[in-house]
């Protein structure tokens, strides 16, 4: 493999996980830089939709490397001389530098698993830690430990700034710290038709909160339900006032009472909302499937 050679500048050093580099800047950026951590030189064209398209992945990856790596860019436009030198047919084209010579790169964008894989290879398993970080800001939540999820949720966002788990996590994260003005302004900020099963759960679940803001406590309502149990309006109430103060089990139970009751009470408005739970807290959740099935043992028998 021959050492590469190019006359351009040094410049000041630039630290960025991502930068844009010029002929001035080339051989600081690209050469003396892969001496410490590898670089993907990526070059482009803003006028090239693919090479638009595909530079958002190609980030994603190397910000997951934990500093293991850098993404530098470079316009054909800006560097053609040395694309020619380098021998580049088209955009977009990538090519990895580490201790001072170009080692590999691929023309073309390439799938996203295979782009894992590369960097894998490269880097190591333990540098993409995405996943890790998710779950381990998961477990935070679980535990009521706000403050070390909404961190860990943060991290997440560095490495990936479109993540929708991240936000969905944010948005629990501050419905739990009743801090829903701040959920509703993270939620709206996010566009409507974003798909991820959790975002559009936790979604469900601010709107949930919201619609809860105002409810009354559930000793008051446990009496009137207690007094009268066929009080099906008081019971729903009830229902509702539990979801708010953090007993979904409980609220679950009482709608379920109610469609035992009268499964078409209200236009099916109790089980309309039971389903409304459900998605809030994830329809693969255990309390989800344990009240699922006693929906069922209702229904059917």
């Amino acid at each position: 493999m021959a050492e590469f050679e190019i006359n351009a500048g040094t410049g000041q050093k630039n630290d960025a996980i991502v930068k844009d580099t010029t002929m001035q800047m080339f051989k600081q950026d690209v050469i003396e830089e892969s001496k410490s951590r590898i670089v993907f030189l990526y070059f482009y064209s803003v006028t090239d939709p693919v090479s638009v398209k595909f530079e958002p992945l190609l980030e994603k990856y190397v910000k997951l490397a934990n500093g293991k790596a850098v993404l530098v860019k470079m316009t054909v436009e800006e560097g053609r001389a040395i694309a020619m030198q380098l021998g580049i047919r088209g955009v977009p084209t990538t090519l990895i530098f580490t201790k001072g010579n170009m080692a590999d790169g691929f023309a073309g964008p390439v799938p996203e698993q295979q782009l894992k894989m590369l960097m894998q290879a490269l880097i190591g398993k333990d540098a993409l830690s995405l996943d890790e970080l998710l779950k381990e800001a998961k477990a935070h939540l679980e535990n009521n430990e706000i403050d070390q999820a909404l961190d860990a949720y943060t991290q997440v966002l560095e490495k990936d700034e479109a993540n929708q788990k991240a936000f969905a996590g944010m948005i629990r994260c501050f419905i739990a710290k009743g801090d829903l003005a701040a959920a509703k302004d993270l939620s709206d900020g996010l566009e409507e038709n974003l798909k991820d099963s959790e975002l559009q759960a936790a979604r469900s679940a601010l709107n949930l909160a919201l619609a809860a803001q105002n409810a009354p406590k559930p000793h008051d309502l446990a009496q009137k339900v207690a007094a009268n149990p066929d009080d099906l309006q008081a019971r729903y109430d009830l229902a509702q006032a539990l979801y708010a103060a953090g007993k979904p089990a409980e609220a679950m139970d009482e709608l379920l009472e109610i469609i035992a009751r009268d499964q078409k009470w209200n236009d099916d408005k109790a089980r309309a909302l039971l389903f409304e739970y459900f998605k809030a807290i994830g329809l693969m959740n255990p309390l989800t499937v344990e009240k699922r099935h006693k929906l069922s043992g209702i229904i059917f028998t």
